[in-house]
């Protein structure tokens, strides 16, 4: 996948786009926040770990198969840092990924996450044409979960005790979607949005 034909990916509010110098301070913020680390695989990290991350994530190239892919969601209206998404292409299968989402607390409860996925999702299957898209989480992790669904993933499994994760034994939700079932999905809201 050559970024340049999925970034920036424009929606009402927001704009998903690659990470700059100008976005340290607030990924150093909700990285170090322990309620948004909660679910979250990392814990936190120092300013030399954040600055080496956007360095990293601002020159990666995007969607090569088995490597994770971070995208900052910025405030369309300021570039304002609240959050990224991560992409990760199949190795074994490059029509397939998985993705994730993060955002600052204070972005949490206004539809961010949502309109984020969904302009995600987007352009994965219509500027991409993946053929099918997966995201799992915790069991514990309704917001998460809820989420998904009300993109129109379909819960595809419940893996019990699966992941050794932060002490315990965690049960995650697995969710996927098709190209042909996005396409039809009424939770898209960047569809009509030009790129």
């Amino acid at each position: 996948m050559n970024d340049s034909d999925l970034l920036p990916l424009p929606a009402r509010r927001l704009t998903l786009r690659r990470f700059t110098e100008a976005d340290v301070e607030p990924f150093l913020a909700y990285r170090n926040d322990s309620a948004v680390a909660r679910y979250q695989s990392w814990e936190g990290c120092d300013r030399a770990e954040a600055k080496e991350f956007i360095r990293s994530h601002h020159s990666r190239e995007a969607g090569v198969p088995g490597e994770w892919f971070q995208i900052a969601i910025a405030l369309k209206d300021t570039n304002a840092l609240i959050g990224d998404c991560a992409v990760k292409v199949q190795g074994p299968d490059p029509r397939q990924a998985t993705i994730g989402v993060t955002l600052a607390r204070q972005n949490h409860g206004q539809g961010f996450a949502i309109e984020a996925l969904s302009c995600l999702l987007d352009g994965l299957f219509e500027r991409l044409k993946l053929h099918r898209v997966v995201a799992d989480t915790d069991v514990e992790n309704i917001k998460s979960w809820t989420l998904l669904e009300r993109l129109g993933l379909r819960r595809e499994g419940h893996l019990r005790q699966s992941l050794w994760f932060k002490g315990r034994w965690a049960d995650e939700y697995v969710y996927a979607i098709l190209r042909e079932e996005w396409l039809k999905a009424p939770a898209r809201t960047c569809h009509q949005i030009p790129a």
